[in-house]
């Protein structure tokens, strides 16, 4: 499921609904969405249940000028996680927030789309057992191509 919400420079006038599928699939596009993805995991922990992660995946585009972009991707999971210990309980909450910049040109360049910048780890843990309790950071890249009719 996502929520998508498109800027008035973005949209080609003879685009339609197809140049919105592949921008909502672009991972740099220039459009703001707020994708949901959820992951069930099974048999976590001693007693084997479900962990389950729903990650709020917030992607807000700035445009910097007329050939360049930044693309701000945020992660949040909300997490339900089984005990890890023979004696410990459930914990619910939020996880570590994990948000990456893509610096990218607004064009593709030979049909190549591409972004490059850092990524974070921010410990926003609710609980220690649902996060890693350190600041990190590190690169992050993307290369694609959308070329004929798939998205």
């Amino acid at each position: 499921m996502a929520l998508l919400v498109q800027s008035a420079d973005a949209r080609s006038e003879d685009g339609g609904s197809s140049d919105l599928a592949k921008q909502a699939q672009n991972p740099v596009a220039d459009l703001i969405s707020v994708p949901f993805q959820n992951n069930l995991n099974f048999r976590v922990g001693p007693h084997e249940q479900q962990q389950n992660i729903l990650n709020i995946q917030p992607v807000i585009p700035i445009n910097l000028n007329e050939d360049w972009n930044l693309i701000t991707r945020w992660v949040l999971p909300v997490i339900s996680q089984p005990p890890l210990t023979v004696t410990g309980d459930r914990e619910f909450g939020l996880g570590d927030l994990n948000p990456t910049l893509f610096l990218s040109p607004s064009k593709p360049t030979h049909g190549i789309i591409w972004g490059i910048g850092p990524t974070f780890l921010v410990p926003t843990a609710t609980d220690d057992a649902l996060g890693a309790r350190k600041w990190g950071a590190g690169p992050a890249a993307v290369i694609l191509t959308t070329q004929g009719p798939w998205v």
